[in-house]
């Protein structure tokens, strides 16, 4: 008696049992390829899996798992009561459906969270394709040590364990905490340890956690008017209410801001360097303000802005390093001493009770910090990479704040200048009949950033100004822009009639 006919007759199919690729996985291919080129014609109808596996010789398991993925992919379709079948067609070969886009409801989000409401309506995602002259607070990328940055990433992937891998301390990889904490004691004379020092991504992080561990929803805080606007929102949206005080040429007014706001307990400044006016809060107000925040069992966010940038003479002390009763939270940052995109900054806790707490705090929101751009930064610090690079700079920086302000002095539509001995911008005062939002928007036409000092009050104006940044360009960028801003100004109705 001759031997019955296959069900299904394909030449070339081949399981190999010694292959690494599951038997299942091998079937699920070749039928694929079968339907795909027209060997298992559309609604022809398989067999069951129980005759197939017998006449291929494995097990049914093999072909119900094969056939499922089959199914789930559109390639066979089940019939209830009939089988299994070739889908009528091929999913390859199915015509491109437009992509409906859902038209968008109005206020699907909820408008009434603390968040939402706290987030100004012209916030935007800031990527940039180009840094543009003069574009504000922007470290000099091209003068970065990529070789030695590079050198180290490469040790480090080198000798990556198993357990860099894994979940890490939410403070912070403690080598790079030992050696912040020894930088900052002899660079900044912040008295701590290691114990008191959290990584986080960023200053923005490490303000909204400030805020939400300091602030409960509607307290009042202090905070520089003008000044750093998105501290202002990330404080605000942990719950805290804005009392914006007047800045002048040395920082904060203190006396205003006991005399408006006696009822606020946190104050956010900049007292090495104040944003964006520059100043540096002089010796007796920082007493004042200590005895201010241990008096009224108040807190102090110091964000060290720009100090280490001190073009002359040594950088001034910090707060933190003044304050006795352990009310002082000090962050500091690696975004412009070193680049932006590494994302890392720290908080400095008053002792470990606090910092305990914080590092809760920085678990639930991310668990910890990208662990392997913590042992890069950990070995240029130790190996004297991050002073000499801070170092090349300050001279750097120095020179070029000083050339723009040889170019812009030359300019009669500025009334003066604002330089200051440490940052990255500096200040061009405008005539006071002048709307310098106005200017700003004018000068954008002309293809140059120059933020209006405006931007950055909340309250209390200051005479018009233009905040212009210098520190990433090239001397050859800062004359070309110099010769197009004096270009614009030429041909400003706004400033003619000044």
């Amino acid at each position: 008696m001759s031997k019955s006919a296959p069900q299904i007759d394909l030449p070339g199919l081949r399981l190999d049992r010694d292959r690494d690729c599951p038997l299942h996985q091998q079937l699920y291919a070749f039928l694929r390829t079968a339907i795909e080129e027209g060997r298992l014609q559309p609604n022809r109808r398989l067999p069951a899996t129980r005759t197939l596996a017998s006449e291929w010789g494995i097990s049914r398991n093999v072909v119900m798992l094969a056939f499922e993925q089959l199914l789930l992919e559109g390639y066979l379709v089940a019939k209830t009561g009939s089988g299994t079948y070739v889908a009528p067609q091929n999913p390859t070969l199915l015509p491109e459906q437009p992509l409906v886009v859902p038209t968008p409801q109005r206020n699907r989000l909820p408008n009434h969270t603390a968040f939402q409401q706290a987030i100004p309506q012209h916030t935007g995602c800031f990527v940039p394709e180009k840094f543009v002259p003069f574009q504000t607070s922007v470290p000099s990328l091209r003068d970065f040590p990529f070789p030695v940055w590079s050198r180290l990433a490469a040790q480090v992937y080198r000798e990556l364990h198993l357990y860099h891998l894994s979940y890490g301390n939410p403070a912070g990889y403690l080598p790079l905490r030992e050696a912040i904490a020894k930088y900052v004691q002899v660079n900044r004379a912040v008295r701590c340890s290691p114990e008191q020092v959290i990584i986080v991504q960023g200053t923005q992080q490490a303000l909204y956690l400030a805020g939400a561990l300091l602030l409960r929803p509607g307290d009042p805080f202090w905070m520089e008017d003008p000044g750093y606007a998105t501290a202002r929102t990330i404080l605000t949206a942990a719950g805290g209410v804005a009392c914006p005080v007047p800045v002048g040429r040395e920082g904060i007014d203190l006396d205003f801001a006991i005399s408006q706001y006696p009822e606020a307990r946190v104050a956010y400044v900049t007292p090495s360097h104040q944003y964006p006016m520059g100043g540096t809060l002089p010796y007796p107000t920082r007493k004042c303000l200590l005895q201010w925040a241990e008096q009224h069992e108040g807190w102090i966010i110091e964000d060290d802005y720009d100090s280490e940038l001190r073009y002359s003479g040594k950088p001034l002390p910090s707060l933190q390093g003044m304050d006795q009763a352990g009310r002082v939270v000090y962050i500091g940052t690696f975004s412009k001493t070193l680049f932006p995109a590494l994302r890392m900054a720290y908080l400095i806790l008053p002792d470990a009770q606090t910092a305990h707490a914080f590092t809760r705090g920085k678990a639930l929101l991310d668990q910890q910090s990208p662990l392997v751009e913590q042992l890069i930064l950990t070995r240029f610090m130790e190996e004297g990479h991050f002073e000499r690079h801070i170092r090349r700079m300050r001279q750097l920086y120095s020179h070029r704040q000083a050339l723009l302000a040889s170019l812009l002095e030359k300019l009669p539509a500025l009334q003066t200048l604002t330089s200051s001995d440490a940052g990255m911008n500096l200040l061009a005062w405008l005539p006071e009949t002048v709307n310098d939002q106005e200017v700003s928007a004018m000068l954008a036409q002309h293809g140059i950033v120059a933020p209006a000092l405006s931007n950055y009050t909340l309250q209390h104006r200051q005479p018009p100004a233009l905040v212009l940044g210098y520190a990433a360009f090239t001397d050859q960028q800062i004359t070309k822009a110099a010769e197009r801003l004096a270009g614009a100004f030429a041909q400003c109705e706004l400033l003619a009639s000044a």
